[in-house]
């Protein structure tokens, strides 16, 4: 058999193994799977109301920023720019969230057609990806954690596309390979704008690199330009938060204490199998990954899945949130559509190969479909759903406390703020308040909210939720009724209120209040 002599640090492999040239990309039913996704997103983001974080870009955004205590400023400017355009259309300020979601999916059918995966499996890739749950449940909300595993999956593309063209004994110039390596700036630099994140991914495929090869790649002087392009894009944040003592370093240990609202370490793995898909994400992402590591056919990508396996115990060790892992679905995936071709058949593997005909991937999409989107009553959802339970009840909350703001008599009301104990209520309170009547811009020493606005001189505040400083803090604290309590509304029902008048003038103690968990 023949071989071909390849880059240092990759051995040799059979002419057989070499990846082929791409396959021709199955545009119609790829795009055709995309626009419906997107139409059904689209639907479905109307329905309930603004996510607390929603409302959270939207107070960060109407103070435009470089950077915020805990992200960079990628989705408050977002936020604020789709509101000026819009106000208050759900439609539109989640119209990025569907399209990059539905863009994601194509990315996933072109990550399997570099490595090797013809019509089948292309489609298959983009309909696994489409029925992700985590994917689809954050694909009709605003947030952070859908614009960056888009950005993951764009990159690990272009990584992909590299490898193949550098194994490929017929490969383009090294030129028109490193462009490639550029673009990978660009796209680092955006998801840093948007969260940092990336870095444990570009560590974690610099190491599969280092192990697996090809070792030429880290030195190639245009990925050096690109992460030089990506870095320089940083600057701007890092000065801001240095300016404020560099308040997002300690957002690690937030995230990892809040991990219980997505389980412990030891549901870490199965609710991150659970995210990319039952029928047949799991099966694929097992498949997959097993391709990348074991299979000579996918050797040349065996970095990647190096650098899948590292990720996932960096994230793990760290506390870090099982959907975190959700910007590897696209490559895991479309490995996994590219590799069930060449797993090796056992009479034991019906059990799952079941899973991957037309008609069970249909129907685990509807399945997935029906159980994540925002389908029905909200109160079927909200009790034990965190997408839906951070949707709803935002208006009954707001109209409480605005009866306990003007149940004060007049002179007393002129002097006294709003001053909520978490981030969501804060921002909630300054949308929707104005239509009850209360008074703007609400006050909060939580996350970001604790380096906005600061209260004026001594003047009491109306408190809202348990604000752990208070009994410290306040002179007179004056417990007043809660707001309306709801079984349907566990995030803001039963809110308790009380009235503090400050030991001291808000300046001065505003720095010491301020609290990130």
């Amino acid at each position: 058999m023949t071989t071909t002599t390849p880059a240092r640090g990759l051995p040799a492999l059979p002419a057989t193994a070499l990846p082929p040239e791409r396959p021709p990309l199955a545009w119609r039913p790829v795009l055709t799977v995309a626009a419906a996704l997107a139409v059904v997103l689209g639907f479905f983001s109307a329905r309930y109301g603004y996510f607390g974080d929603e409302y959270y870009f939207l107070s960060a955004g109407a103070r435009p920023a470089a950077g915020y205590a805990d992200q960079p400023p990628m989705l408050p400017l977002l936020a604020a720019a789709l509101q000026h355009l819009a106000p208050g259309n759900l439609v539109v300020l989640r119209l990025p969230a569907t399209l990059l979601t539905a863009a994601g999916l194509v990315v996933a059918a072109l990550i399997a057609a570099e490595l090797g995966g013809r019509r089948r499996a292309q489609v298959l890739a983009a309909v696994a990806t489409a029925a992700s749950p985590y994917l689809l449940a954050t694909g009709h909300l605003l947030a952070t954690s859908t614009v960056d595993p888009f950005c993951w999956a764009v990159a690990l593309l272009l990584l992909a596309r590299w490898l193949r063209l550098e194994a490929h004994p017929e490969a383009r110039g090294a030129a028109t390979r490193d462009r490639l390596l550029l673009g990978l700036g660009v796209v680092v630099g955006v998801a840093l704008f948007d969260k940092v994140l990336i870095p444990v991914l570009l560590a974690a495929v610099a190491v599969g690199i280092w192990v697996a090869g090809p070792r030429r790649l880290l030195g190639r002087p245009m990925l050096w330009a690109g992460l030089a392009l990506a870095a320089a894009s940083t600057v701007p944040t890092l000065v801001w938060q240095a300016h404020h003592g560099w308040p997002q370093l300690r957002m690690g240990s937030v995230v990892a204490g809040e991990s219980s609202l997505f389980g412990n370490r030891w549901e870490f793995l199965p609710r991150a199998l659970y995210y990319a898909g039952v029928l047949p994400g799991a099966v694929l992402v097992v498949v997959g990954l097993w391709a990348l590591l074991r299979s000579e056919r996918m050797r040349p990508w065996r970095p990647l899945g190096l650098a899948v396996v590292l990720v996932t115990l960096v994230l793990l060790a760290a506390g870090g949130r099982p959907y975190y892992l959700s910007g590897l679905y696209a490559l895991v995936l479309a490995a996994g559509a590219v590799g069930v071709d060449v797993v090796p058949a056992r009479p034991w593997d019906r059990w799952w190969r079941w899973t991957l005909r037309p008609a069970a991937v249909a129907l685990g999409a509807v399945l997935a479909m029906a159980w994540v989107l925002p389908v029905g009553p909200s109160s079927w959802r909200a009790p034990t759903e965190f997408e839906t339970m951070g949707q709803v009840g935002w208006s009954d909350f707001t109209a409480g406390v605005a009866r306990a703001w003007q149940g004060l008599p007049p002179e007393q009301r002129a002097h006294t703020v709003v001053m909520a104990y978490s981030y969501w209520y804060a921002a909630a309170l300054e949308h929707e308040g104005p239509a009850h009547g209360l008074p703007t811009p609400v006050y909060s020493t939580h996350r970001g909210f604790g380096y906005f606005d600061v209260p004026p001189g001594s003047d009491d505040a109306l408190l809202v939720g348990d604000v752990t400083w208070a009994s410290r803090f306040c002179a007179r604290l004056t417990p007043l009724p809660k707001t309306p309590a709801s079984p349907v509304e566990p995030v803001n029902s039963g809110v308790p209120l009380a009235l503090c008048t400050p030991r001291a003038p808000w300046a001065q103690a505003w720095p010491s209040l301020r609290n990130l968990a």
